[in-house]
Order: structure tokens, then sequence, then C-alpha cells
């Protein structure tokens, strides 16, 4: 199994080569890398950031020339009757910016893109993540099937066995009875585990946006736990995660609104010149004209101390989230550890005991020493650790996957 932050090196590095086709083994590279060129939320994140560009440079525009024409006394009575006494005007004017207005809004539409890129970094991480979670989830519903399945095989060999034992005369009809349920029960664990696998497949292949899986099997070995860096080495890479520079781009956006507010105290200064035409005297004349808003720096000030509050309210929820997240990791961190933990002792302590016990039990039974109630718990038992351990190896993968989701540096996953 490959670690989510070594995916996201390989997606910046450029890809992972061909795709898996039907009837292929998937590996996890191939997954993640055909969820992140196919998954409709990476394509809205994609537009999206687009739509930033395009509004920041629309900000980025100086205010436009507006053209106008008046015409004057028409339609009256007596000497301005009809149009015989008309004044037509025709007039060119634009507002000129004062205080810094432009470069005021083009720093805020360059935040908004920074924010719509993060976003989009964050997307792909997040979905990064997700197919980890269910190409794990497909990886161990695969060894829950083969353990199914050898847990039927070893019934249908007991039930063949305890048959053969009451047929001499051996075992009572009951022990057969027991047994015969057993190997039911065995072989609906093996329907329901080929029903799982079936979902599990089915919904990681809905991260690409299809609708029936394309791959038969998925390669990855469940049971290799990568080691996971020491928790003073992730949380030094928390403030460098999307998410947190997610906070950190709110407080500079809030910021920058800020000096808009602030620019706006100088009022803009709004100027015409034009050509009026004078029908009464057949001539022409030159007009100019300039316009001063009043009340700007009032107005202003008001706008200045309601940003203000948005930048300190986004710093406090900066500051908020910092600390939830640093407590959240550290909680995940040690259920990490719990979960490695409880898969090795499974491994290399319990799952091996239970063999022995099975095969010793076995021998017993044979040779008469040990019941049929013996045999089938030391079978049930065993068939319960290796469940166990391949639940604690997919606990392991899914809370190191949300660790380095959370400890991803900004950008990384952007191919």
């Amino acid at each position: 199994m490959l670690s989510l932050r070594y995916l996201c090196l390989l997606l910046l590095a450029g890809g992972f080569g061909t795709p898996a086709v039907a009837s292929e083994t998937l590996s996890l590279p191939q997954a993640v890398t055909r969820a992140l060129a196919h998954n409709p939320a990476v394509r809205a994140g994609d537009r999206t950031v687009v739509a930033a560009e395009r509004q920041a440079d629309l900000a980025g525009l100086t205010p436009p020339w507006v053209a106008g024409a008046d015409v004057e006394n028409v339609g009256g009575t007596g000497s301005v009757a009809g149009v015989q006494a008309a004044e037509t005007t025709v007039r060119l004017g634009r507002v000129l910016e004062r205080g810094g207005k432009r470069d005021a809004r083009r720093a805020v539409g360059a935040i908004d893109i920074e924010r719509s890129r993060n976003a989009l970094d964050q997307t792909r991480l997040e979905l990064a993540t997700e197919t980890t979670r269910r190409f794990v989830e497909v990886l161990a519903d695969q060894a829950r099937t083969t353990v199914a399945a050898q847990d039927l095989a070893l019934a249908q060999q007991l039930t063949a066995t305890v048959h053969r034992w009451v047929q001499a005369g051996r075992s009572p009809e009951s022990d057969l009875s027991l047994m015969q349920i057993a190997e039911e029960r065995a072989d609906i664990e093996v329907e329901h585990a080929a029903h799982e696998l079936a979902s599990a497949r089915v919904s990681l292949a809905a991260l690409w946006n299809t609708v029936e899986p394309d791959f038969d099997t998925v390669a990855g070995d469940l049971f290799e736990l990568p080691v996971v860096p020491p928790y003073e080495t992730l949380v030094a890479r928390l403030p460098e995660s999307p998410a947190l520079r997610a906070l950190v781009l709110d407080t500079r956006a809030a910021q920058a609104r800020e000096r808009v507010a602030a620019a706006s105290a100088k009022p803009d200064v709004t100027v015409h010149v034009g050509v009026r035409r004078l029908s009464t005297f057949n001539d022409t004349a030159l007009i100019a004209g300039i316009s001063l808003p009043l009340g700007s720096a009032s107005r202003s000030a008001l706008s200045v101390a309601q940003s203000v509050a948005e930048t300190e309210a986004a710093d406090a929820r900066a500051q908020a989230q910092q600390m939830d997240v640093r407590q959240r990791l550290f909680s995940t961190y040690q259920e990490l550890l719990h979960a490695r933990t409880a898969f090795e002792a499974h491994r290399d302590r319990m799952i091996p005991k239970a063999e022995t016990a099975l095969a010793l039990t076995r021998k017993g039974f044979e040779a008469g020493r040990f019941s049929f109630v013996a045999l089938s718990q030391a079978q049930r038992t065993l068939l319960e650790l290796r469940n166990a351990q391949i639940d604690a190896a997919v606990r392991y993968h899914t809370l190191l996957a949300d660790i380095e989701r959370m400890t991803a540096i900004a950008g990384v996953s952007s191919p």
C-alpha cells in the first residue's frame, strides 16, 4: 500500500501511466488518478478558479467612459415651440478614481484567486483520501471473502469427518446436525462477503463517475502498515495544510476588503466634456463639468469599521480552528497507534495461538479426546480473530489517510 502523501507527490510529478481497464487489477495510484481526472467535484473546482480569475480581471479594470446626450428647450410654447430653440448636448465623461481603489480591488481579486486554488487543492486532497478509504475497503472485502471461503472449506471437511464418525457410531447424530448448521452459516458468510465486495467495488468506481466497476480486483498488501512520522513532525506540517491555509486566506481577504473600504474615504471625481448645439443662434459651444460626492469620509469610516470587525472575526475563527485541528490530529494519532498495537497482537500472538489450538483440538477430536463443541469453538475463534485482524488493518489505513489529509502540504495534490 502506498501512502496518500506519496500518491500526492506522484500526482505532482505527472501521474502514474495508463489507467486500468476492465478485467485488469487496479492499483491505488491508478484509482486516485482516475478519480482526480473524472470526478465532477474536481472539474467544478477548476471552473471556480477560472471564474475567480475572470472576476479579478473585471475588478482590475478602470471605470468605463460614459457617452451621453441631452436635448433641451423642445416641445414647449411660444418662442421654444417645436425644435427651433432646441439645445442639443453630446458629452463624454468618466469617473477618476482616487485613493488607490483599483489597486485595492486587484489585491482582493488576487486573494480570491488564491482562495479558489487552495479550495481546489483541498477538494483534490479530500477526493484522494476518500479514494484511499474506498480502495482499502475493497481490499479488505477481498480478504474477508478469502477468510470466509477458507472457513467454509474447513466446515465442509469437518462435516464430512463427523458424517463418517456418525456412520461408524463414534459420534451422535446431533453432532452432524450441528456441523451441518455451521456449514450453512459459513456458506451464508461467503455469500455475504461476496455482496459486500460487490458493493465496495461499485462505491470505488463511482468516484470516477463510472456506474459499473471497470476492474475485477484491486492490488495491495492490506497487512503492510506504513510507518507514521512522529507526532511533532505532523504538528509542524499543520499550518501549510489546505484546510488551515484556507483560514489564513480568509483573514487576508478580510484585510484586503478593509483596504478597499479605507480607499473609499477619498472621493472619486467625475468629469465630462462635450459639445452643445444652440439652434437659436445656430452656434456650437464646448462644455465641461466636474462633480465630487460629499460625505465619503463618514461612509468610509463605517465600511472600515465593518471590515475591521470581519477581519478580527476571521482571525479568531482561524485560531479556534487551528486548536481544533491540532486536538483532532492528536486523537487520531493515538487511535492510529492503538490500531497498530491491535493488528500486531492479532498477527504475532493471537492468530498463531488460535491456529495451534485449532490444530491440536482437531487432532484430539479425531482421537476421540475432544468433543465436537470444542472443535467448533476453536474454528469460530480463529475466524473471528482473522476478521478482527482485517478490521484493525483497515482502521490503521483509514486513520493514516485522515492524518495525511490533515497534514498534507498545500499545493502538493495539484497535478
